[in-house]
């Protein structure tokens, strides 16, 4: 028995299921992502072997950065480089570099758990953020990317009683981002980003970095 479909195609599905170019172009644009990120991981390194940053090196154990791609943040495609990263049950200390598609690169600092004990007057170190123009989330959902107003605010708008409830969650985010249409600026973006990050983590937490 022949059953007719309802499923129909608009003008522009119908143009892209007959056009090879644009699923090959978009495989080579993810690759590029991929050598791109194999570039700043390089950096990275060199910036976290320097002496400068000999207080933050022990919170991070694993050498290599992971590169991963998938087809569906949000229905679209995404790449996710965590270096210098340590995950655990309890801990979560991560600097992501993320490129959505559609929507821009960025490179945030997690940190959840136990991983690092708080400075007595971490809550001067909101300055700092201000000052280099850091988004803090807001969010109660640690692992969304968005810089959507429920996600991520502009630090210079966070009076002092947002920054305190936002102290007193879990877990702790800064980012930043920077739009698709400056691809070429940003290698430069991510490092200086990287090491503004890692300055604020030498300024705010105590010790040698060593997670518990």
């Amino acid at each position: 028995m022949h059953v007719k479909t309802k499923i129909h195609l608009s003008p522009l599905e119908k143009e892209l299921i007959a056009n090879k170019e644009w699923i090959l172009t978009k495989a080579s644009v993810i690759e590029k992502v991929f050598q791109l990120f194999g570039g700043m991981h390089d950096i990275f390194r060199v910036m976290m072997e320097e002496k400068y940053y000999s207080m933050t090196t022990g919170i991070f154990q694993k050498k290599d950065a992971k590169i991963s791609k998938g087809e569906n943040y949000r229905g679209l495609p995404y790449v996710i480089m965590d270096y210098p990263a340590f995950f655990s049950k309890e801990n979560t200390v991560a600097i992501r570099t993320f490129f959505w598609w559609g929507n821009f690169f960025s490179i945030s600092l997690h940190l959840s758990g136990k991983a690092f004990q708080k400075k007595d007057n971490f809550s001067g170190c909101y300055p700092y953020l201000k000052q280099h123009s850091f988004f803090i989330c807001i969010n109660d959902k640690e692992w969304q990317h968005d810089f959507d107003p429920a996600n991520f605010i502009e630090a210079p708008k966070i009076n002092e009683r947002d920054w305190d409830q936002i102290l007193k969650k879990n877990f702790f985010k800064i980012a930043k981002k920077i739009d698709l249409d400056k691809w070429n600026d940003v290698p430069e973006f991510l490092e200086r980003n990287f090491k503004e990050i890692l300055e604020f983590i030498k300024i705010s937490f105590p010790g040698d970095g060593r997670v518990p």
